[in-house]
């Protein structure tokens, strides 16, 4: 599932006084003295911690499977509820087809990016998990998108796709026992109403898993992993009781296919909103050296509305060592407000994604981000949402320090935001495929893959409408921000013609040369996986980039740009960090197209893996 912001009509232009955007801007990152930033505390309640075994994954499967073989499935698609942001739908449904139409006028100003630095070949690259009814069980025909969790150590890969986890090694061979169904992953129970009997029948009962995350923490040798579970919300399982919550969970070695930690964390709070309880949607999932971090995006429980973001802490030690005895501490309701939020106001967060932290070089703090995807409290602009051909700029950056001391009677944790000047962003057009043109989702304003911070830096990137010179099509937006302050790196990438360049993720090396995995499309080219890499000294990212894996057909052909005038495409792509050297990634193409029936049912999505260095 993803929060899924829509415009409901096309952005032609942006202001004139914005005037041509240049394609790369230095300046010094800071605070600005007329945003100010707010939040509330929370705790996220740890409900149960236990551990799963191979065998118990074993079990589970086998006893899924079964079950799924003799009972079948309902072939019908879930309610698909809506909530609303700024008069925008979202999109509230992991097998949902609500697309993003965007802009289709003209875009943020960029010139389409030249030729860069020259990008290695992989040395290592393999097919990942596919779209089917087995590898999404929830759903009898399969579920789309895919999402992306990937960990990889110098010995393993592991990845989840909703609704499904693989281990393989760095070769591409899937490890005895994998794949697994997410719930025999998490080791998560059936379920049921109050008075034992099965609830969800008509989906055999299975809890619904969706939006896999994946780490690799190189410096404890440890694999991580997290997902949600929603029950009775969002138009999901309305006959069970309501649940809302996350499991994360940490391989007790560094071999992941041995026993894990799981750890499971209540998401609501208690709260509500609008005299509803509230649900986590879009997990995301990052570390330091002393915690890892989760945080999501909370609706009510009809889905009909967005409440706040909400982020936590939880004692990384003793996750790890299989322990409770800690609180996950944190914060709800993140809000900011600048000159435009007497008229327009607060801007109320969403998907602030804590970073993953490659060697501890943030000042002893954890890092978030986000974008300010409207109103922009400077300006009051809603980044083309609703409309209104109005651009948003800058960046939340917020930083959590004193994670974990509350843990042995220290002070609670504190939180501050600041503001980081960028160029414009607007919500994107949907992008063209060979069978059909503005017909894929080509994302909304959020960050997608997890930001990280290396060498006191902090890297992420986003999508964003720009206009090449011939026509406005998807495009990206990415930041190099100095913790320290002394500066900011940032420009825009993207392609000639009618190419859509989407769902990027960012990973630097410890040189500070930067790579970029993102998805490439247009009327001549089926959706396909690319990557780029930007020399530490090179000012943007340049050419088209190498060929992760080519598309072999375009993505629903019968179905994106007719029966589904926008199909979904992503949510977020994947990339990590092994430890010794290498960059693994993971990314989304069209695979073949079989046709309406089972067991694909026409979702012909495929993921692919690959490494450099």
């Amino acid at each position: 599932m993803r929060k899924r912001v829509l415009a409901a009509a096309a952005a032609a232009s942006i202001v004139a006084a914005i005037g041509t955007a240049v394609t790369l801007t230095t300046a010094a990152a800071k605070t600005s003295g007329t945003v100010t930033f707010s939040s509330q505390p929370g705790t996220a309640k740890l409900l149960t911690h236990y551990v799963v075994t191979p065998e118990d994954r074993s079990q589970q499967n086998s006893a899924s499977a079964n079950a799924a073989a003799a009972a079948g499935r309902t072939s019908q698609d879930p309610t698909t509820a809506t909530a609303t942001k700024h008069g925008s739908k979202i999109s509230r449904s992991v097998s949902s087809d609500a697309g993003n139409r965007g802009a289709s006028g003209t875009g943020v100003a960029a010139g389409t990016s030249g030729a860069g630095a020259s990008t290695p070949a992989p040395s290592a690259s393999f097919i990942g998990q596919q779209a089917s009814a087995t590898t999404c069980s929830y759903f009898g025909q399969g579920c789309n998108p895919p999402d992306m969790a990937l960990g990889a150590s110098s010995q393993f890969v592991l990845q989840g796709v909703n609704t499904q986890w693989q281990i393989t090694d760095t070769s591409g061979h899937v490890q005895p026992g994998w794949p697994v169904g997410a719930q025999a992953f998490f080791g998560v129970p059936n379920v049921t109403n109050t008075d034992g009997n099965p609830c969800d029948t008509a989906h055999l009962s299975q809890p619904f898993l969706s939006d896999p995350r994946a780490l690799y923490d190189a410096g404890d040798q440890r694999f991580w992993a997290a997902m949600l579970q929603i029950e009775n919300g969002f138009g999901i399982a309305p006959d069970c009781p309501f649940k809302s919550v996350y499991y994360v969970a940490v391989s007790q070695t560094s071999d992941p296919t041995g026993n894990w930690n799981v750890y499971e964390f209540e998401m609501s709070l208690g709260k509500t909103s609008g005299g509803q309880l509230v649900g986590a949607d879009y997990t995301q999932l990052g570390f330091d050296g002393q915690a890892v971090y989760f945080s999501a995006n909370m609706f009510t429980q009809d889905g009909n509305f967005y409440a706040w973001a909400e982020l936590f802490e939880a004692n990384k030690a003793q996750m790890e060592r299989g322990k409770g005895g800690f609180t996950a501490a944190g914060f709800y309701n993140l809000q900011a407000s600048g000159p435009a939020s007497a008229k327009a106001g607060p801007f109320v967060a969403d998907t602030v994604n804590p970073a993953m932290n490659l060697d501890g070089s943030a000042n002893g703090a954890e890092t978030f981000v986000d974008t300010f995807d409207g109103p922009d409290p400077v300006n009051g602009n809603l980044c083309g949402q609703t409309g209104r051909h109005d651009p948003c700029s800058g960046l939340a950056v917020w930083s959590l320090t004193n994670p974990t001391g509350h843990d042995n009677g220290g002070p609670l944790p504190t939180l501050a935001g600041s503001y980081v000047a960028t160029q414009p962003y607007l919500i994107n057009p949907a992008a063209d495929q060979p069978s059909c043109n503005h017909c894929i989702d080509a994302n909304d304003l959020r960050i997608p893959g997890t930001p990280v911070v290396r060498n006191g830096n902090l890297y992420a990137a986003w999508g964003t409408a720009i206009n090449n010179g011939s026509q406005t099509v998807p495009g990206i937006e990415w930041a190099q921000i100095s913790l320290s302050g002394s500066g900011v790196q940032q420009a825009y990438y993207d392609q000639s013609g009618d190419t859509a360049v989407t769902y990027p993720t960012l990973l630097p090396d410890d040189q500070g040369n930067v790579f970029m995995l993102f998805e490439r499309m247009s009327h001549t080219v089926f959706p396909e996986a690319r990557y780029l890499v930007k020399a530490a000294g090179d000012a943007n990212f340049g050419g088209t980039g190498v060929l992760l894996r080519q598309g072999d057909s375009s993505y629903r052909p019968q179905r994106c740009g007719i029966t589904i005038p926008v199909c979904r495409w992503g949510d977020y792509e994947a990339a990590s960090f092994d430890g010794q050297g290498r960059i693994w990634f993971a990314g989304e193409y069209a695979n073949q197209y079989a046709g309406l029936g089972p067991p694909v049912y026409g979702r012909n999505w495929g993921t692919w893996i690959g490494a450099i260095g």
